[in-house]
């Protein structure tokens, strides 16, 4: 199998690169359903309810988007895009447990159903499991990419978690630790596509700035779901941050907006161990008061910006356009998120 069986035409249109994207994760469905057969019961069987149980696939497409140029190098993407996805599901199925989350991709969590410490020991095997696929390869270079990858993602995960309850939190800090969170999975995936197809290193180095820019955009997208999305339209629970203590850009921007007599109040009531309904919906109101929804959607607007200037300096038109392309779901997503009128958690809650 290679690219040439999904990639006919080298100069690239978005709708093209879209479609040839659905055909990569067709073969990269089976292919990863095939992978999970390598694992030891009873491992196998929760591992393909959670990793197999749906998801975007952005880095699997990351990786495919980074490598397609070079046709001869779709099994290697492959491996390659399946490793990076466990990775990312064995954060999932942790980060649930962390946030108390009871769904996921609208499905009763795994943790709510196998208990938290079965839970804890399949995401460690997950982890286990894709580096000891990244050892196959030839080049310790993916090992590499993955094992820093997955690093920074715990670093990143436990200074959150140091956070929590934090609402002095700055801007910069915030921003460091949603970078290792998230940035650093989707830097891997674009370094891995483009390291695979042969790229030289200056274009391997500008995918992985892509990437991480994108996953931090990714993140902050994220937090503002949480605060302003539909239950419903998006599978998950939300609020699980707010209820959890967790610092989002909305909460953090807000709190820098009020005046300081009326934030130490927000905060003192936040840090207290009962989040009542009536500071959610207070919180919800200063949010509409101070216009922070269209402010954090601005600031997201000018991040992306950002992240398609880095697209366009990558020294390969294919790739370029590809990420570009990659990048337009965005526009949707925040077009949706900026109209969107049905109350969020802070009215829902118990």
């Amino acid at each position: 199998m290679n690219t040439r069986d999904f990639d006919h035409d080298r100069d690239i249109s978005p709708n093209m690169v879209c479609g040839d994207g659905a055909k990569f994760l067709n073969f990269f469905e089976s292919y990863l359903a095939d992978t999970l057969e390598c694992l030891d019961e009873p491992v196998r069987d929760l591992a393909r309810q959670v990793v197999l149980g749906g998801g975007k696939r952005l880095r699997p497409l990351l990786v495919y988007h980074c490598g397609a140029e070079s046709p001869d190098a779709t099994d290697d993407l492959l491996k390659a895009a399946a490793i990076l996805e466990i990775v990312h599901v064995a954060t999932l199925v942790h980060d649930d447990i962390l946030d108390k989350a009871k769904v996921r991709r609208s499905k009763a969590t795994l943790h709510t159903r196998i208990g938290e410490h079965s839970a804890i020991l399949l995401g460690d095997a997950l982890f286990s499991f894709a580096l000891e696929l990244a050892t196959q390869f030839t080049s310790t270079r993916i090992c590499r990419l993955v094992s820093k990858a997955t690093r920074r993602t715990c670093s990143g995960e436990i200074m959150q978690t140091f956070a929590r309850g934090n609402y002095d939190v700055s801007l910069t800090e915030y921003f460091s630790f949603i970078q290792n969170k998230t940035g650093e999975l989707f830097k891997a995936s674009c370094q891995a596509g483009a390291f695979l197809a042969g790229n030289s290193e200056t274009l391997i180095e500008l995918a992985g700035e892509f990437g991480l820019s994108l996953g931090l955009n990714y993140q902050i997208f994220d937090d503002l779901m949480d605060s302003f999305g539909n239950t419903t339209e998006v599978g998950k629970c939300l609020g699980t941050d707010f209820d959890t203590g967790k610092i989002t850009l909305p909460l953090l921007l807000l709190l820098q907006k009020l005046p300081s007599k009326e934030s130490a109040e927000i905060k003192a009531e936040l840090s207290s161990d009962a989040r009542s309904v009536d500071t959610r919906r207070q919180i919800m109101e200063l949010f509409d008061t101070y216009d922070i929804r269209d402010e954090c959607i601005a600031y997201l607007a000018g991040k992306l910006n950002g992240t398609r200037l880095i697209a366009s300096n990558i020294g390969s038109k294919v790739v370029s356009d590809r990420l570009h392309s990659f990048m337009s779901s965005f526009d949707g997503r925040l077009s949706a998120l900026s109209t969107e009128t049905t109350p969020n958690f802070l009215a829902l809650n118990q």
